[in-house]
């Protein structure tokens, strides 16, 4: 009796042990469900064609689910990754100057816009980024109108490209239609993104990160707000989503990245000459997406990398500011990404954000990553005259991550009606308040 009791006490132990190592990664990941999505790589691509003008060559479609059967609003914001750029005239020309004399218009930068999507019980749902339909988001085109199309692809000659990261998350959804699109725990949201490339025949494809509001004894419950709304005297009621193990889950301290040096023929077989390259995606998980915004989140990516005789080389480092796509080939130097520096086909990289004052990078702050690794694979076939170009692919990956990282996303709350609210022209706190669809 004695050791049937003594066993049943281990074996309750050990079932305990299970289930608080199960809840105890409370991380942001690319293989599970949550309350907030990221996708952080969107872009848009357009080819001149002689006759036909600027044609669009490539388009990237989000896909998005409910996997609960109740219905959910979903707050998207689309947010512009490259910077500002002034308008370009000829010279001598004055500026701003007239259509006539300028050779490239101006472009907004690191600017945003959102939208809210309603979903049913169970409902799957789409978007290509280039025209918001069918879930029915304006284009992420608003981030930058105007002919012609996009800025300058420096890497296709005549085209022009189009490029950031998306943030969704679940927000209250109520009968009388004044959601005021407050965070809430809704841990069912899933997503992806496909990137088409009309011209090259190409596709890559890339789940988006989820991050859950965190299930704790005395915590929010499904369909409850998360988080404190704060109320400014005259101005927007703003709210925070908290990646800190609290209300939402954890970020990483750090980015893992398995890779081929770039100008590795390592997947070259027979007739076939295959030339790797990686196309590298990072931006800060942190966002200030406020009407009175302090700005975008820069930090300093460093690189620690291992080749395949275990030997680490340091030194490789990127300015981050807001979100940035750059091949590995184009890295500053030292670029170990390179096969000729990384003196084997393989590597490994350690990517961190971390603060920093160098002239390459002032007034960098310490801060949590997320990154979509892309291998870019050109097919050469050999023939009498030489190798000659035969193909191309794409393959899309979402970095893992190791450590933990606190993040933030703030955002402008939508003002509700007074009628609805019972209030005159005074704005309410509501934090702490519950969805008409909560506590189930």
């Amino acid at each position: 009796m004695l050791r049937n009791l003594v066993l049943g006490s281990v074996i309750a132990g050990f079932c305990v042990a299970m289930v608080g190592s199960a809840s105890a990664d409370d991380r942001i990941s690319a293989s599970k469900k949550g309350s907030l999505l990221i996708y952080s790589k969107v872009e848009l691509k357009w080819n001149f064609v002689v006759g036909d003008g600027y044609v669009l060559s490539q388009d990237t479609f989000l896909d998005l689910s409910n996997d609960y059967p109740d219905y959910v609003n979903v707050q998207f914001y689309f947010v512009n990754g490259d910077e500002p750029l002034e308008q370009v005239c000829v010279p001598n020309a004055p500026i701003p100057c007239e259509d006539a004399d300028e050779l490239e218009r101006a472009h907004p930068g690191w600017n945003w816009v959102d939208c809210e999507v309603p979903l049913t019980p169970n409902q799957p749902t789409y978007m290509s980024m280039f025209s918001g339909l069918p879930a029915g988001c304006q284009p992420f085109t608003e981030l930058d109108p105007g002919f012609p199309p996009g800025r300058p692809d420096p890497e296709v000659r005549g085209g022009r490209y189009l490029r950031g990261f998306v943030y969704a998350w679940a927000v209250d959804n109520d009968d009388a239609g004044d959601s005021q699109n407050r965070p809430i725990r809704w841990n069912h949201l899933t997503g992806d993104a496909l990137i088409i490339n009309y011209a090259l025949a190409t596709a890559a494809e890339y789940n988006a990160y989820a991050a859950q509001v965190v299930e704790r004894v005395g915590g929010p419950a499904h369909g409850d707000f998360v988080g404190v709304v704060t109320t400014v005297p005259g101005g927007a009621s703003t709210t925070m989503l908290n990646l800190d193990g609290v209300d939402y889950d954890l970020a990483f301290q750090r980015l893992l990245m398995d890779f081929y040096g770039s100008g590795s023929l390592a997947l070259s077989g027979d007739a076939r000459i295959v030339v790797l390259d990686t196309d590298i995606t990072l931006h800060a998980v942190s966002a200030d997406l406020r009407q009175e915004t302090n700005g975008p989140i820069k930090t300093k990516a460093v690189f620690n990398i291992w080749n395949e005789n275990e030997r680490r080389f340091s030194g490789t480092e990127k300015c981050i500011e807001c979100w940035d796509q750059t091949l590995a080939s184009n890295y500053p130097a030292p670029n170990h990404l390179l096969v000729q520096n990384l003196q084997t086909n393989k590597g490994k990289a350690r990517i961190e954000g971390i603060a920093s004052n160098i002239a390459a990078c002032p007034l960098a702050v310490d801060a949590a990553l997320l990154g979509i690794q892309i291998k870019e694979l050109t097919f050469f076939r050999l023939t009498l005259g030489g190798p000659v170009v035969d193909g191309f692919a794409r393959s899309a990956i979402n970095m893992v991550g190791q450590g933990e990282k606190e993040a933030k996303i703030t955002y402008d709350l939508v003002a509700g009606s007074d009628e609805a609210n019972n209030v005159t022209g005074a704005a309410v706190d509501t934090a702490g308040m519950k969805s008409d669809r909560g506590g189930r």
